[in-house]
This record gives C-alpha cells, structure tokens and sequence, in this order.
C-alpha cells in the first residue's frame, strides 16, 4: 500500500519534471532563435556602415566630378532694345544679312525682302534667307541675328541636307519704321 501512495507522488513529480523540461527547452529554442536573428542583423549592420563609410570616402571625390560636369555658358544671349529698322537700312538688308552670315561663317546664297509684306502700311517686313553650313555656325547666325534689335520674329527654319553640306532657309519678321 505504501508504493501506491508512493507512486502517484513520483508520477507527479515526473510529470513536473517533464514540463519544466519541457519549458526550458521552449525558452533555450526561443533564446537560440533571437540570438540568430540579432546575429544575422548585426551582420547586415556592419555591411552598411561599410558602405556608408566607402560612400563617405567617395564624396569629396564625386563632388569634385559634379563640379567639372557643370557647363559653363560661353555667353548669354542677347536681348537687345527693340527698334526699328530706318529707310537706309531697308536698303540695305541683303548687305546686313551677309555681313552676318560672315561673321557665323556661313554663305549666304540669297536674301528676299518681301516687300508685299509692306503694303498696307504694315510695321513689320518679311525676309526671307538662304544660307549653306553646318549647324554650329547656323547657331552662330541665329545668336547674331537675335542680337538685331530690329528683330520681332523667326516665323519658320528649314533645313535641307546637300551633299557635304546643309542648306538653310529661314523666314524671319523685321520691324520697320
């Protein structure tokens, strides 16, 4: 009789025994989980501040880059007064756009005053202009005929590839006086 009193007193025990096993084993396995967890994170912070390091090391350097990238503008556009163009130079608008075309080092094939354009006491006349060239002097054209204060639109550009060379015709309105 006493072993059977003693038995359920064991049973318990083990059954204690076996739980707090149990639970101890729970918490090493959560223990062991968070210890990988914050290792693997650790890792993942040490390669950033590598890479934070290497950036910061990169800076000067790459500002110096960003520096020498910057354009530099050679000059500004011109935006003169307007005016009007006077009756001596009406006359002499064939000699005005050659000057022009060399000074951009273009030639200047034909220039064409519209002077229907001027019927009706209209303020503006229409001129129309052939030049041959590449396009770096054809920009140069535009920039000094933009300088003319005389100017009051380009009404169209046309470009025209010739072999060796292109053709330009523009349209532009002129004021007058």
């Amino acid at each position: 009789m006493e072993m059977r009193k003693n038995i359920p007193f064991a049973t318990r025990n083990l059954t204690l025994l076996i739980a707090g096993v149990a639970v101890i084993l729970i918490l090493v396995y959560i223990g062991f989980y968070n210890y990988r967890s914050i290792s693997r994170l650790d890792t993942e912070i040490n390669e950033l501040k590598t890479k934070i390091n290497t950036h910061q090391s990169y800076a000067p350097m790459t500002k110096q880059l960003f520096d020498r990238m910057k354009v530099k503008v050679e000059r500004s556009l011109p935006l003169p007064a307007k005016a009007k163009l006077s009756g001596e130079q009406k006359d002499r608008i064939s000699l005005i756009f050659r000057d022009m075309a060399q000074k951009a080092k273009l030639d200047l094939v034909a220039v064409n005053p519209d002077i229907n354009s001027l019927v009706g006491g209209s303020s503006s006349m229409l001129v129309h202009a052939t030049l041959k060239g590449d396009f770096y002097h054809f920009r140069n054209f535009l920039i000094e005929l933009g300088d003319r204060p005389y100017l009051e639109k380009v009404e169209e550009i046309e470009i025209q590839q010739m072999p060796g060379t292109k053709e330009f015709r523009i349209k532009v309105w002129l004021a007058v006086g």
